[in-house]
């Protein structure tokens, strides 16, 4: 015990203390929180979501991450930056390639996913086609769609440019289908469920619980590679004002390295941080559907948040084919930080 009758000790005492304790916590100062936005809650942004599961993960490189869900609403993610409600949002490729083709000041600093849809149908639709199930050939799963009630995201967006491949490969167009625009993963499972629409193109994991009361069937699964004509697309990015990105560089070159972490840890030990995920953001998820979902997922993580150039190139060529735009301003040099290139 120290004494008042020796100030002095006392006092080099507490100065002590005070920088054990300033040592002890050498992240403290200089950790930068990042309001991070994105376009939906699911498995499909894992090494995101490793942020806010296992936090120091991402604290290990100065970032911590505030992360908000837009409920499967890429335009409410953009608006969002757009406020500074969010700093960055991780939505779309296409949809921000279109931003940026339509004037947004824009600018890509991470590339994060390869294809990440898969087509969900009603069992009730599955059971009236006859002998073509889900074990069927692609094409004859393809072509058993034809006037179907599906629903996705919007004209231009990564599952409707995908949705336009898979259907041209088999002799289709979207206009053989029943098409309505859709983004709220509950309404689609409850119109699934309610005979309202016979299925949708959804990131794959979001529309697990259908699968798992039996109301839904797995029809053709992209992120598992079973539609070769979309895998090359670059499916999802981290975006944020090009303005923000030239004051926060640094941050960008940390947020950069944590996610890439993330990405390399998910593959090193999928078990442990698998469960972390599930335990923060989806507890009620039945488990096998839960790590089906995640086990299909894992491959399409981008390894250090880059993704070459012929990936881009391919979605603006599809792009600019459904919509006759000039994407000059979204190319792979002007839209994309030269720390996401690959080189």
């Amino acid at each position: 015990m120290f004494h008042q009758k020796n100030p002095a000790q006392f006092i080099l005492a507490l100065g002590a203390l005070a920088l054990v304790g300033v040592l002890a916590t050498p992240h403290a100062s200089a950790q930068t929180t990042v309001k991070y936005g994105v376009a939906a809650l699911t498995v499909s942004y894992a090494p995101t979501l490793l942020g806010g599961a296992v936090p120091e993960t991402y604290a290990k490189h100065g970032i911590a991450l505030d992360i908000t869900d837009f409920r499967g609403n890429t335009n409410n993610c953009v608006a969002a930056v757009l406020s500074g409600a969010v700093e960055v949002c991780q939505v779309g490729a296409s949809s921000m390639s279109d931003a940026i083709a339509e004037g947004g000041d824009f600018k890509i600093i991470a590339l994060t996913t390869g294809p990440l849809g898969e087509f969900v149908l009603s069992s009730k639709a599955v059971s009236a086609m006859g002998g073509v199930n889900a074990s069927s050939p692609l094409n004859d799963k393809l072509r058993a769609m034809k006037g179907l009630r599906i629903v996705t995201s919007g004209a231009g967006t990564p599952h409707y440019l995908a949705m336009e491949a898979a259907l041209q490969r088999a002799g289709l167009a979207v206009s053989d289908l029943k098409f309505r625009t859709l983004v709220d993963p509950v309404a689609i499972m409850e119109g699934i469920r309610n005979d309202q629409i016979d299925g949708a193109l959804w990131t794959v994991g979001g529309l697990s619980q259908v699968l798992s009361d039996k109301s839904g069937v797995r029809w053709i699964n992209m992120a598992a590679g079973e539609i070769p004509e979309v895998n090359p697309l670059p499916y999802v990015v981290t975006m944020g004002l090009t303005s923000w990105v030239a004051k926060n560089g640094q941050t960008v070159t940390r947020l950069r390295a944590a996610m890439s972490e993330a990405v390399e840890l998910i593959n090193k030990d999928p078990a442990r941080y698998s469960a972390a995920i599930k335990a923060k953001y989806f507890p009620q998820l039945n488990q096998a559907i839960w790590d089906d979902s995640f086990k299909l997922v894992m491959p399409s993580f981008f390894k250090g948040a880059t993704a070459p150039r012929a990936g881009w190139d391919y979605m603006l060529k599809m792009q600019a084919a459904s919509t006759k735009k000039d994407y000059s301003r979204a190319s792979y040099e002007r839209a994309i930080i030269p720390e996401a290139q690959l080189k």
